[in-house]
């Protein structure tokens, strides 16, 4: 039985990032729909995450939400994937299997490109801030053409409902009452 030749996996370089501070970038021409990275760090309950950053003792930079009560934080045990910026407009998303997150790539990336997800920051509660205020507390520079100034996540549309037609079971009755003529 004849073995394929081992895929490089290799895709990524790590260096100043145009759009904010350090990013990753392909070394060589990444196709759509691979899996780029695992998203490593140490998981952490969300409460405890939140309750060590209100107390000073943690930063929330390099954290990434697994479901609703875990997160990873890729600043502890972490790898480059941490480095990976947001866009409002990215090449790349976040897909998870059996609990590990991946960096798959969206489209064909070219070599030198930086690589980006969106990061959809949203409120560890269920209060949403105005988008004014997020985008003072959470400023995007990813310059993309349809970027919405901010790494939170936008509001989720509402289905439209459609309206139900009145009936005339559901329309008012005249309880034979004095009507004003």
């Amino acid at each position: 039985m004849t073995v394929g030749k081992v895929q490089d996996r290799d895709f990524i370089q790590v260096r100043a990032s145009g759009i904010h501070g350090t990013g990753v970038f392909a070394k060589r021409p990444i196709p759509k729909g691979t899996r780029v990275i695992e998203y490593a760090g140490r998981r952490l309950p969300k409460a405890q995450l939140l309750e060590a950053a209100e107390r000073g003792e943690r930063k929330l930079t390099y954290v990434l939400n697994l479901d609703a009560l875990t997160a990873i934080d890729g600043a502890e045990e972490g790898n480059d994937a941490r480095f990976i910026n947001h866009s409002c407009e990215p090449n790349c998303e976040v897909y998870i299997f059996d609990n590990t997150p991946y960096i798959y790539a969206m489209e064909a990336i070219p070599e030198g490109t930086e690589l980006t997800f969106d990061y959809k920051l949203q409120s560890a509660g269920s209060m949403r801030i105005s988008l004014a205020l997020s985008r003072e507390l959470f400023p995007c520079n990813c310059g993309a053409s349809h970027c919405r100034g901010t790494l939170v996540a936008p509001p989720k549309k509402r289905a439209k409902s459609a309206r139900p037609v009145p009936t005339s079971a559901s329309l008012p009755q005249d309880l034979g009452g004095s009507h004003p003529r």
